[in-house]
């Protein structure tokens, strides 16, 4: 299928994704933003723009430009969960949560995705037959997974430290594999899945509501994911509709389109 192919070609530049981005490490600082966006470079808006800085078709400025926010974007390609949380460590990001009236929260992929390239699994020629993890394979990602369980509590607590009056906009994963790449799909889908009930849980510690873009992604992926381009971050629709979500949350009228209305 000519789809599967181009999905497993995207696979090579999946480093993009993984691969944290030293030259994004330390972002301007600004003052007096209303939104500020934290997460890795699904946030950042990574492939459309030139990627020295946010993309303006990024879901946090798509959502600013909505609800008349100034939005100052801390997204940074690469980040896993222990990336944002030593930054919030840092009075730069501090001082932004503490300006936020809304901040959204987009982590976690990296968490499991730049250890899966670390073994190689993304390789286009694993990735075209069944993926057997090795017990070494499988203990690495539930060490992950428990590190990403130990870390995004945390960083919640920092983030309602510093701004306890600001809305939170927690998103949890999406898989972006259709169930048509048949050995791909059900290996990230099972990764995301324990990811996603570990933000579902803290949503509920915190009493938080989860933007849902594994739902609104689920065999979406090749309109809201850029396949075409061999590229697994979100197309500028998929951006579009990160953006609803977050305002849905925030209780605003505007509604993501369901599967059959699109």
């Amino acid at each position: 299928m000519k789809k599967v192919t181009i999905l497993m070609f995207a696979l090579t530049l999946l480093s993009t994704f993984v691969l944290p981005y030293s030259s994004f490490a330390s972002p301007q600082k600004t003052h007096h933003s209303s939104l500020v966006a934290l997460g890795d470079s699904i946030t950042f808006g990574y492939n459309l723009g030139d990627n020295q800085s946010p993309s303006p078709y990024a879901f946090p400025y798509l959502m600013g430009a909505n609800l008349n926010k100034k939005v100052e974007n801390l997204g940074v390609p690469g980040w896993t969960s222990g990336d944002l949380l030593q930054a919030l460590q840092t009075e730069k990001f501090q001082t932004a949560v503490e300006q936020a009236k809304i901040i959204t929260l987009d982590i976690g992929s990296n968490d499991i995705l730049r250890l899966a390239s670390q073994y190689g699994l993304l390789n286009p020629e694993n990735a075209q037959k069944p993926i057997q993890l090795t017990p070494e394979q499988q203990k690495g990602f539930e060490q992950a997974t428990q590190q990403f369980a130990e870390n995004l509590p945390i960083i919640i607590q920092h983030i309602k430290q510093f701004a306890p009056s600001s809305k939170i906009v927690l998103y949890n994963l999406y898989n972006p594999f259709p169930s048509a790449s048949i050995y791909l799909h059900p290996l990230s889908e099972s990764m995301i899945g324990q990811l996603n009930t570990i933000i579902e849980n803290n949503a509920n510690k915190f009493h938080l509501k989860v933007a849902d873009a594994h739902a609104a992604f689920d065999e979406q992926q090749y309109t809201l994911v850029r396949l075409a381009q061999n590229d697994v971050h979100p197309t500028m629709e998929g951006q579009k509709v990160l953006a609803q979500l977050g305002e849905q949350i925030l209780h605003k009228k505007r509604k993501v389109l369901a599967k059959h209305e699109s």
